[in-house]
């Protein structure tokens, strides 16, 4: 199985981000409160929608891509708009075998500030583990911190495993919905399409 990286999107492309539960809500038959049960293994998914596109751009290279993406994983750059680009230096994990949702990082540029709510990936393996980072912090004089994620890490890290606050990204596997449209329009092919990518684990 490999790791294929889809190129850079057109800026039309419309994201919506979908967090697949691996626990469920217990509803009362007769009435009463919803139970909410938690278990380790929430992931994230993106559904994509790529407007046409020139073909002899990026629409063949993309289309490719995504049809390979049923059996190799696919790596997509997630879009942070507004967020503040920032030095977050080489983050790393410094505590082998971290569960929950606190992870202890080293490696950060001193002081600073990893918003509230920034994506972010724990790199196991080479695998890249799609997590938001709940509630801000800052790294102090060593370049340490503790980030809260969300949701709960569902595998543990190795010591000095990568941590990508910059440029992140989700891996997964790629279903195209409904297929692929392909125009010609004054000559010029294009194409759009519409997919999830859904993180492997």
């Amino acid at each position: 199985m490999a790791q294929l990286t889809l190129p850079p999107l057109p800026r039309q492309t419309d994201y919506q981000e979908v967090q697949i539960a691996a626990g469920t809500t217990q509803r009362p038959a007769w009435g009463g409160p919803l139970l909410p049960l938690a278990r380790t293994g929430d992931r994230w998914a993106f559904d994509v929608s790529i407007p046409a596109m020139e073909a002899a751009t990026c629409g063949a290279k993309v289309k490719l891509i995504l049809a390979k993406g049923k059996i190799n994983t696919v790596i997509m750059a997630i879009r942070e708009p507004g967020s503040p680009v920032r030095d977050y230096g080489s983050p790393r994990v410094a505590l082998g075998g971290q569960q929950g949702t606190s992870l202890n990082v080293a490696g950060l540029t001193p002081g600073v500030v990893i918003p509230d709510g920034k994506w972010m990936n724990l790199v196991i393996g080479g695998q890249h583990f799609l997590y938001l980072v709940d509630g801000e912090v800052t790294a102090d004089g060593n370049g340490a911190a503790i980030l809260k994620l969300w949701p709960m890490v569902r595998r543990s890290a190795p010591l000095n495993a990568p941590v990508r606050l910059a440029d992140p990204v989700i891996e997964g596997f790629v279903t195209i919905e409904g297929g692929v449209s392909i125009k010609d329009f004054a000559h010029v092919g294009s194409a759009a399409v519409n997919f999830r990518i859904e993180e492997q684990e």
